[in-house]
């Protein structure tokens, strides 16, 4: 990574991946932007630590670093406002059944997410939603790839027990 230009495409390349995932995590729009600015401020920072491993993984280290960082700060979870989600889907354009079903399933996915554990929420995002290895995932978890595991058996399970009691 040298050069102004290379740094403009990687910023370019991760900047929708980085920030969804900070979304997921601070449950705040512009939190997420803030964190997603101070996540490649700190990337540039400490580039000398960057050892030439996969990209993308290093950068969401990094993302979840400043979260934890942040997090510790505030000492509170921010919760999505229903608002800021409609305003964000009527953005897309889409018909007002349209906007309702989407409203609705964010609002009953992100409650189902809410609802597991801290790993069990980060495994089924990095590895269901941003399509990481076992391994990947754990390393940035900090835990080991049997522990990632059987936190995403048991997430995974509470979720579908979840989908299994509304559709009754």
């Amino acid at each position: 990574m040298e050069g102004k230009s290379s740094l403009e495409t990687v910023y370019k390349l991760h900047l929708n991946d980085i920030y969804k995932y900070l979304l997921h995590l601070a449950r705040h729009p512009q939190t997420a932007h803030d964190l997603t600015q101070e996540t490649f401020y700190r990337a540039y920072l400490y580039l000398d630590n960057y050892r030439g491993e996969k990209l993308k993984p290093w950068l969401l280290h990094v993302a979840r670093n400043v979260f934890i960082d942040w997090h510790r700060k505030e000492k509170r979870q921010i919760k999505v406002s229903c608002l800021s989600v409609e305003r964000h889907l009527r953005s897309k354009q889409a018909g007002p059944e349209e906007l309702y079903l989407l409203s609705e399933a964010m609002h009953e996915g992100l409650k189902m997410l809410a609802s597991l554990s801290h790993n069990q929420q980060q495994g089924i995002l990095l590895c269901d939603y941003y399509g990481f290895t076992y391994q990947e995932a754990a390393e940035l978890l900090d835990i080991s790839p049997a522990n990632l595991k059987v936190s995403l058996f048991r997430g995974r399970k509470k979720i579908k027990a979840l989908r299994e009691r509304e559709v009754k």
